[in-house]
């Protein structure tokens, strides 16, 4: 529960914030125990507005994530505490409610005798990375953090690029399949039942490929409600099925890494994915088992991520990563990778190699992409200007057969 109060902070400072408690007597002493002396204390209220936008998404956007990654690692290198780090923030964001009562809430746990990373994960203002929060525990527990608070804002920022190159790339092709997706539904449910009207009239026989078409314009006329009823049921049990059923998730993976050039894209992409984060974990100085682990969570992919799960278990009992990923039964990953990690190991550099091949298969996958749009959008063009050529072709006939005639 929160309660909202107004007083003066430690340092003399006028202050309007929220705090979480079970009570208004835990409330009031956990004020207490940060030298805030508060005038006035009640329960917290949210506003009409305020409750809509709770049930809304609450992932913290990556460009925001990182963002507060690099401010905070800016002030903790120029040694200005944990908790004022934090309260600078804050004001930095009273503009946004939500993200002020998040850094109280961090502030509020951290009184408390909590870790940063602890903080952000008992917090339920937003959802965090799995993997950041865990790299975050183990450079706390080394010292490091202000660092990898820094990497970490560049591997955000990075990633956020790819991902936006990506949606811009992908915008052409959406919009040639809604519209043609749209030209083909008018003129099955407008167009063909006006030309069919005509066709009666004469009373002539008409050809195969025209009957199909009209009834295939009159199934979609008499049915269209129930067949996007279907589709968004399927749509809504496929996705359910993803969020549950692991060895579902893991069975479409595999179909979709069996796939021309798709299958080879999503493969580079979670490589380069891996070796970003690995190499910032490993120059961080964190084990390579917990390395390993933390890298894997940042995977998409079902099946390459038990790849290195896998891998991980057998570095616990001594074995390389190379000699790991070699012995693997299942998913075989690319060989050049892991004569690369192999090539790091003997020579004592595989943060080093990792940061390469991260720069590598980032490359490779924009030239990927683009192939595959470049071989998409004429496969588009080409399909749909065969359906809608076969369409007309088949109102076409019957004309060319009573002229004919």
């Amino acid at each position: 529960m929160e309660f909202l109060y107004k007083g003066l902070d430690s340092n003399g400072s006028p202050l309007k914030a929220t705090i979480e408690a079970s009570t208004i007597e835990e409330a009031k002493k956990k004020l207490k125990g940060q030298g805030v002396l508060f005038s006035t204390i009640a329960p917290h209220e949210e506003s009409f507005l305020g409750i809509i936008a709770a049930f809304g998404h609450k992932t913290l956007p990556s460009q925001v994530l990182s963002t507060m990654s690099r401010d905070l690692a800016v002030y903790l290198n120029a040694g200005i505490p944990l908790v004022r780090s934090l309260t600078l923030l804050k004001h930095q964001n009273r503009n946004n409610p939500r993200m002020e009562r998040f850094f109280e809430t961090l502030i509020s746990h951290i009184h408390e005798g909590k870790s940063f990373a602890q903080a952000l994960e008992s917090q339920e203002h937003y959802t965090l990375p799995v993997f950041y929060i865990g790299t975050l525990k183990i450079s706390e527990d080394r010292g490091i953090l202000a660092e990898v608070l820094n990497e970490l804002s560049s591997y955000l920022v990075l990633q956020e690029r790819i991902k936006k190159q990506l949606s811009q790339a992908l915008v052409y092709p959406s919009f040639i399949i809604v519209v043609s997706l749209l030209m083909i539904s008018f003129m099955l449910t407008v167009v063909v039942p006006k030309i069919t009207a005509i066709f009666e009239t004469t009373g002539q026989a008409l050809p195969a490929l025209t009957q199909f078409i009209i009834t295939l314009a009159h199934f979609f006329a008499t049915y269209w409600l129930i067949m996007a009823l279907a589709l968004l049921i399927a749509v809504g049990a496929f996705s359910f099925k993803m969020a549950t059923s692991t060895s579902f998730k893991k069975t479409i993976h595999a179909f979709i890494l069996k796939l021309p050039i798709v299958g080879k894209m999503v493969e580079t992409g979670d490589l380069a994915r891996f070796c970003t984060i690995a190499s910032l974990l490993m120059r961080s100085g964190i084990p390579m088992v917990n390395t390993i682990k933390l890298s894997c969570i940042t995977l998409s992919s079902e099946v390459i991520k038990e790849l290195f799960e896998n891998a991980s278990t057998k570095v616990v009992e001594g074995s390389s990563l190379s000699s790991a990923l070699i012995q693997n039964e299942g998913y075989q990953i690319d060989d050049s990778f892991i004569e690369a990690i192999a090539i790091g190991e003997e020579t004592s550099e595989v943060a080093s190699m990792l940061s390469h091949l991260s720069s590598l298969y980032i490359e490779t996958n924009k030239d990927k992409i683009s192939l595959f749009l470049s071989v998409l959008e004429p496969s588009l063009m080409l399909i749909i200007g065969g359906v809608i050529g076969v369409m007309v072709t088949a109102m076409l006939l019957p004309i060319f057969s009573l002229n004919l005639g």
